[in-house]
């Protein structure tokens, strides 16, 4: 009778510990069904999130450029303002950076080709020069305006009106 009860308590122990590895194995596969679930969505939410982010980086930057042609058009063929292409550039410049930073920051989560990012950095070296450009000619045309003004106020100031100093003729004998 000393087996007897000894068994029993052998057989109970084991089945508690079968239960639980059962148990385990039942809280391990909900767990890798989980983390299935979740990694083999991940991509999606990633292209869902990427592919917003994106949008709307590019809805900034196509606003910029439709800014730009549309001082483009309005010239009519005429030369252009430097000083309202510089101050229209600088939002294209601003949403380009933004766009490429995001873009090399997210590359591999967001899966974008090298390809892509080369292009958009050749292009916005191309607008970065030519807002850079006409920012610079800007300047140049601001000093001028104002070294002009400040000579005007100078020759006024002499009481010559602007008008150029007449050379007296000489005197005496000749």
């Amino acid at each position: 009778m000393d087996v007897t009860p000894s068994i029993r308590r052998f057989r109970q122990v084991t089945q508690r510990q079968q239960r639980r590895v059962e148990a385990q194995g039942i809280r391990m596969r909900n767990l890798a069904f989980t983390a299935a679930l979740l990694l083999g969505a991940a991509p999606a939410f990633a292209a869902q999130d990427c592919a917003t982010d994106l949008q709307n980086l590019a809805g900034r930057r196509e606003a910029a450029l439709r800014n730009i042609n549309g001082l483009v058009a309005s010239s009519h063929g005429k030369k252009l303002d430097p000083e309202a292409f510089c101050a229209r550039s600088a939002p294209l410049t601003a949403a380009e950076n933004a766009m490429i930073a995001y873009m090399v920051k997210n590359k591999d989560w967001c899966q974008i080709p090298d390809d892509a990012i080369a292009q958009l950095r050749a292009s916005h070296a191309k607008s970065s020069a030519f807002g850079g450009k006409a920012c610079s000619v800007a300047a140049q045309i601001r000093t001028m305006k104002s070294q002009a003004a400040k000579q005007q106020a100078q020759a006024a100031q002499n009481g010559g009106g602007g008008a150029p100093q007449v050379q007296p003729l000489p005197t005496g004998p000749l």
